[in-house]
């Protein structure tokens, strides 16, 4: 399998340069998959407690 082409670390100090012109799509997909993560873990625990009630 070959390597990514850029490292998560890369990208990463690359958001917090804020230099590029690609910055603004890269914090914003972060913060969606931040989002999206808490809401799979909140309906989960929710359909949990439905299904066990």
């Amino acid at each position: 399998m070959d390597e990514p082409t850029e490292k998560p670390r890369e990208l990463a100090e690359e958001v917090e340069q804020g230099r590029s012109a690609r910055t603004p799509a890269l914090a914003i997909s972060g913060v969606a998959m931040a989002i999206g993560g808490l809401f799979l873990v909140i309906g989960g625990i929710a359909l949990a407690v439905y299904l066990l009630a």
